[in-house]
């Protein structure tokens, strides 16, 4: 059965409704690549009071559009995993603003960033996850944010190379420190400068207060860096695409 939607007068045929998935076994991810610039994965009335509430926040329409495809992808995907709706798919927030599902099947885990016109969405069966991706910017990181988000040993790194070759390095290392806070549901309670992730984007074994973290850098598409993290310790990764022809293996 289609989907339909219908917006200022006006309806849209959407992509099917995405097929039934199965479920990460053991401690493997599977991490979901979304274009947000592709046809969205189901219609916008899935969204609930929440995110219709957070959409209309964004002072910026290419941000509310983006916030809106990106929360409409997960429920897509999710409830793909969970056998129901988009619509039916439910979340509550932690404590400290980390979602996390509800209802009679709540053993899937998962987590969602996006970053200008690319999402990553991780989901896995065996504990907290944390994925995040961001923009490279030619501007970034500028002294005051360097010294907000890396430690002592990681500016001097940073300090040895060339200013006009910082950025990439310093997104990569921003991208990881934000996955492992996210894995571990801490946020902005914990400063990122005092947490050690380094500049490469090789795997990691660490600890974020009480939790053992596994951690790797993901690749994406030119222009963006990304990675991942696990509460526990990661199994392998599987890798999948959403766009405008739908659900596919990247």
């Amino acid at each position: 059965m289609s989907v339909t939607r219908c917006e200022a007068g006006r309806s849209e045929a959407l992509p099917e409704p995405l097929a039934p998935r199965a479920w990460p076994r053991e401690r493997d991810v599977h991490v979901w690549t979304i274009d947000l610039n592709a046809p969205p994965a189901a219609s916008a009335p899935c969204l609930d009071e929440r995110e219709i509430e957070r959409a209309r926040r964004f002072v910026r329409a290419d941000d509310a559009r983006r916030y809106e495809r990106a929360h409409v992808a997960l429920r897509a995907i999710v409830g793909a995993y969970l056998g129901c709706e988009p619509a039916r798919v439910a979340f509550a927030e932690q404590a400290r603003g980390k979602p996390r599902l509800i209802g009679p099947r709540t053993g899937l885990h998962f987590n969602l960033s996006h970053s200008k016109d690319l999402a990553l969405l991780a989901l896995g069966a065996a504990d907290e996850l944390g994925v995040d991706v961001e923009a490279v910017r030619a501007d970034l990181p500028g002294v005051d944010l360097a010294a907000a988000v890396l430690d002592a040993r990681e500016l001097e790194q940073l300090a040895e190379r060339p200013e006009d070759a910082q950025a990439e390095p310093f997104v990569t290392c921003w991208t990881r420190k934000e996955a492992c806070l996210k894995a571990v549901g801490l946020g902005l309670s914990l400063e990122p400068r005092g947490l050690h992730a380094g500049l490469e984007p090789r795997p990691m074994r660490m600890r974020v207060g009480m939790r053992e973290l596994e951690l790797v850098s993901l690749s994406v598409r030119p222009g963006y860096r990304a990675a991942l993290a696990a509460v526990g310790g990661l199994g392998g990764v599987s890798r999948f695409e959403l766009d405008g022809r739908g659900m596919v293996p990247a």
